[in-house]
């Protein structure tokens, strides 16, 4: 049971460190022409700032550095603090103009369920995963 903890664990830190800074670091974020080159300084830096806070938590999380539960409690925080930090920045895009997306990135992901078209933006649907994987290691870690 803790090595699965530790696997979900993972995977919700490798939505941010990995799936998201692959998504960033290519011609739809960080090398955009259309996009102004302090924000492309910003999305790097901010790629850069997820890789580093996901190995952190990663070393915390594998290597017997303290208990077990200081170990999750800690990867556990430093993943939330990334993973609930995109739906605060969602969440106050009113304030500064944001979007979730951009018209020459990542489209929304369409899918037809239950015969109704519906629309899905990758980034939560991500994010969203993310806390998922989070919660249900955070769940199963109390129980041990």
């Amino acid at each position: 049971m803790i090595v699965l903890v530790q696997v979900l664990f993972t995977i919700s830190i490798l939505s941010f460190a990995l799936v998201a800074a692959a998504a960033d670091l290519n011609r739809t974020h960080a090398t955009n022409p259309v996009w102004v080159p302090h924000a492309r300084f910003h999305v790097v830096w901010q790629v850069a700032t997820h890789i580093g806070a996901g190995l952190l938590a990663l070393v915390v999380l594998w290597a017997p550095v303290a208990s077990l539960p200081a170990r999750f409690a800690i990867a556990g925080a430093i993943a939330g603090v990334v993973l609930v930090g995109f739906f605060v920045t969602a969440a106050t895009m009113p304030l500064y103009g944001g979007e979730l997306a951009d018209s020459n990135g990542y489209r929304p992901l369409t899918l037809d369920i239950a015969g109704r078209t519906r629309t899905f933006d990758q980034n939560v649907l991500l994010f969203a995963g993310g806390v998922g994987f989070l919660l249900l290691a955070g769940a199963l870690a109390l129980t041990l």
